[in-house]
């Protein structure tokens, strides 16, 4: 898990059975009850995050609302680890709920 500047936690949902962490969705849990799906993978992760969205930012605004500022160093990072995966934030956001729809309401569900 990583703590993010909100105070939300960014974390691996250990979804897919005996596959790696980082091969394993990323999701956003907010400080404020915030929940999203924010990337398919820990690549897909790594260009949301050069493309200047974190993971308050693809949950709040999943529709790209919001002026992302692209990162050249998470660009870099991106470039290094996963170069074979490149995408947009927004194509990373969209395959992310297309994969798993119901990803908010499960959560939900466990906390009532």
């Amino acid at each position: 898990m990583i703590r993010e500047g909100t105070g939300g936690l960014a974390a691996f949902w250990l979804v897919r059975h005996g596959e790696p962490i980082e091969q394993q969705p990323v999701v956003f849990l907010g400080s404020e009850g915030q929940i999203g799906l924010v990337a398919q993978n820990l690549w897909a992760y790594l260009w949301l995050l050069a493309d200047g969205f974190g993971p308050w930012e693809a949950t709040e605004y999943p529709d790209h609302e919001h002026e992302p500022r692209p990162d050249a160093r998470r660009t870099e990072i991106a470039e290094r680890w996963a170069p074979a995966h490149r995408t947009s934030a927004g194509e990373v956001i969209t395959a992310a709920r297309d994969e798993f729809p119901g990803f908010e309401e499960l959560i939900d569900s466990l906390c009532r």
